[in-house]
């Protein structure tokens, strides 16, 4: 497969396992902008959008909000402070169960 090959919405879904539906979300917010359109107007991607479709759903696996995995995507803030943050606000909500369980 060159890198002249674009994908259309189904071919997305069916190799990330992502739905039409968030596909064409990510698409409508700027996250994953389509490449072309089909003479019929179909959205068409490129390759990089699977890389950028996966890292998304990695990211919001990870709980992290699209505002955050924007920045992440224009390189305002790099993967590992995004984590480290998280990781820090994951403890302290830690902490807060731990004090009411305690309570209880």
């Amino acid at each position: 497969m060159d890198g002249d090959t674009l994908f259309t919405i189904g071919a997305l879904t069916r190799r990330t396992g992502l739905t039409v539906k968030t596909i064409r979300f990510h698409s409508d917010t700027g996250i994953v902008p389509p490449t072309d359109r089909s003479p019929a107007g179909h959205r068409l991607y490129a390759i990089g959008a699977l890389a950028r479709l996966d890292l998304v759903r990695t990211l919001r696996d990870l709980g992290l909000d699209l505002a955050v995995i924007l920045q992440v995507l224009d390189r305002e803030v790099s993967v590992p402070e995004v984590a480290g943050a998280h990781a820090d606000a994951l403890e302290v909500q830690i902490r807060t169960l731990r004090l009411r369980r305690a309570v209880l």
